[in-house]
């Protein structure tokens, strides 16, 4: 499952400019960009194995465009046809052969069908403040969503929402997610509060999900939810042991209101019943020390849901960026951390403490990464000043349990990268 850090979206008035059908019809999506090149004759092109899209500003300001990029098994990027697409969305999400993104445009969820080269065809768009309830009196609307999380089954989709029922809370919604067609239904939301976090991680039985409670060490804690056999998600009671997390060390100075030694941060979950929390330290040792590091942990959950972790503050690994996300890999072996100050990853060993896999993949900073099944860690750097001061960039690297290394080609220039997704083959 994959947790990162939610973009929020604002709403425009529809473009008439739109080459697609209207708003609401369904056209092959143009674009103005470079085509793969051609495979010399007698050579047998290297299959795709997975597809990549990354929403870019075309200019500071400006609108965003999808993309788009073919991925072979070196890790090797090429465009695919017609990319850029002329798509002003963010954020994103791939399942099924279908991408689905939030409209800048508008108050919608597009899907977009993947074609068998990677193309984009617009299909459905889905009028979340309307269809959901999110709509205040005299028409105006509200709640704009941020962050698509797909459960492992890809049948469900989780969206934040930012003001949800025009308050000034967060809250998580949910879709059915029909692949066949690739339409969504709207199951309901809950209301998560102000201060929980709607980046949710989603257990490997699709049957809980957990996220952090941002409350800058007053408390500590995370959220869980539960996922009925529909997808609704819900909040449930739940017990964490330790109570207020792993314990700090010996002679600490705790600077919570009750006993957290450390606040819960992003999260990720692996394909059983792990998840790796990042742990932000609530203690000094010594007045007018500097900001300790952000650590790892790993918990286990048991069938009703609670969380145990036997880590302590001498068996967390910490780490050497200040987190955006965390990604885990598709065999829940390997866990990568990303953020200001670059991209890590760490071996993640279920149940056992998480430990170190070496230095840094790249110190540039990292704002969003996804993992494909083939080996394949995707990244896109952090847009905290414009372009041409400090330009964007999509990494790849080839990544296993025993080494890591950059792809050829990589990286990527890419002008003002907003979100990333990426549907494996």
């Amino acid at each position: 499952m994959r947790c990162t850090r939610f973009i929020p979206l604002g709403f425009i008035i529809c473009a008439a400019s739109l080459v697609l059908i209207g708003c609401n019809g369904s056209s092959a999506v143009p674009g103005s960009g470079s085509t793969p090149g051609n495979t010399p004759t007698g050579l047998t092109p290297s299959p795709t194995v997975a597809y990549v899209y990354v929403s870019s500003q075309t200019a500071s300001g400006g609108p965003n465009q999808i993309v788009a990029y073919a991925a072979d098994a070196k890790g090797q990027l090429a465009p695919v046809p017609g990319s850029p697409f002329n798509q002003s969305v963010s954020p994103m999400a791939a399942s099924g052969g279908y991408l689905l993104a939030a409209s800048l445009s508008q108050a919608d969820i597009n899907t977009y069908k993947i074609e068998s080269n990677g193309a984009l065809t617009l299909g459905s768009q889905f009028d979340y403040t309307h269809q959901t309830g999110y709509q205040a009196s005299g028409g105006s609307t509200c709640g704009d969503v941020y962050g698509f999380v797909f459960d492992h089954s890809g049948k469900s989709l989780y969206t934040g929402v930012n003001s949800i029922d025009c308050s000034s809370n967060r809250g998580i919604a949910s879709f059915a997610f029909d692949s066949s067609k690739g339409s969504l239904s709207y199951l309901g939301n809950v209301n998560i509060g102000y201060q929980s976090s709607a980046a949710i991680s989603v257990l490997g039985n699709n049957a809980y999900a957990y996220s952090a409670l941002y409350d800058a060490c007053m408390y500590g804690g995370i959220s869980a939810f539960s996922l009925s056999n529909t997808g609704l998600v819900d909040l449930t009671p739940f017990v964490q042991t330790p109570q207020y997390g792993p314990p700090a060390p010996p002679g600490a100075k705790i600077s919570g209101v009750k006993l957290p030694s450390y606040s819960a941060g992003f999260t990720a979950t692996d394909t059983t019943n792990h998840v790796a929390i990042g742990e932000y330290p609530c203690y000094v040792m010594t007045a007018g020390a500097g900001t300790l590091p952000v650590q790892l942990a790993a918990y286990t959950a048991d069938a009703s849901g609670n969380l145990t972790t036997t880590d302590t503050y001498a068996t967390m690994p910490a780490t050497t960026v200040d987190p955006q996300g965390v990604e885990m890999s598709p065999s829940g072996s390997l866990l990568a951390v990303g953020g200001e100050g670059g991209l890590q990853v760490f071996h993640f060993n279920g149940a056992s403490p998480i430990t170190s896999f070496g230095s840094a993949l790249t110190t540039d900073n990292i704002s969003q990464m996804f993992w494909d099944n083939s080996n394949h860690l995707y990244a896109i750097t952090l847009n905290a000043v414009p372009p041409d001061v400090y330009p964007g960039k999509l990494h790849v690297f080839t990544v296993t349990d025993t080494s890591a290394s950059e792809a050829p080609g990589s990286p990527y220039a890419i002008t003002y990268p907003m979100a990333l997704a990426v549907q494996p083959e």
